[in-house]
């Protein structure tokens, strides 16, 4: 995998949207969802995801994506749906950002093994009524809806 130098990034950032996934990863009824530590939305719970690199497929990057943030092994189960998400300028950003945010619903095999990463610092597995009552990205409340 190539890495794009920092100056470069925000640069595409500045002109396009950036193709993402969101790993709704469920287990036993509820969905995962970590919170941020770095902007957009920091200190907001969102679903485990991230950037698809340049021949990935959706369904790998999903799979990575889940492991590289949460250490869980997840069976991928079906597309959930296309989400958007507007973001502006805030923090240590440099310029507003816009993802196109491919939803995928998974279903992790075990709970036991979880270890989030450095980008975020709490996790929690909620239902829909759990959900809205943490500090959630309104991102999370259709593809979270599509699962229950």
């Amino acid at each position: 995998m190539t890495f794009i130098p920092k100056e470069e990034y925000e640069k595409i950032l500045e002109c396009l949207p950036i193709l993402c996934v969101d790993c709704v990863i469920t287990y036993e009824g509820k969905c995962l969802l970590l919170r941020r530590t770095n902007d957009p939305a920091k200190g907001h719970y969102w679903f485990p995801g991230g950037r698809i690199n340049k021949g990935e497929l959706i369904v790998d990057a999903a799979i990575r994506k889940a492991r590289e943030e949460t250490g869980l092994t997840c069976h991928f189960d079906k597309l959930i749906s296309i989400e958007e998400t507007m973001f502006p300028k805030e923090g240590n950003m440099a310029c507003d950002v816009h993802t196109v945010n491919i939803c995928c619903h998974m279903e992790a095999l075990s709970q036991e093994s979880i270890k989030i990463d450095k980008y975020h610092d709490d996790y929690v597995w909620a239902n829909m009524e759990q959900a809205l009552q943490l500090k959630v990205h309104e991102g999370v409340i259709n593809p979270m809806r599509k699962c229950q």
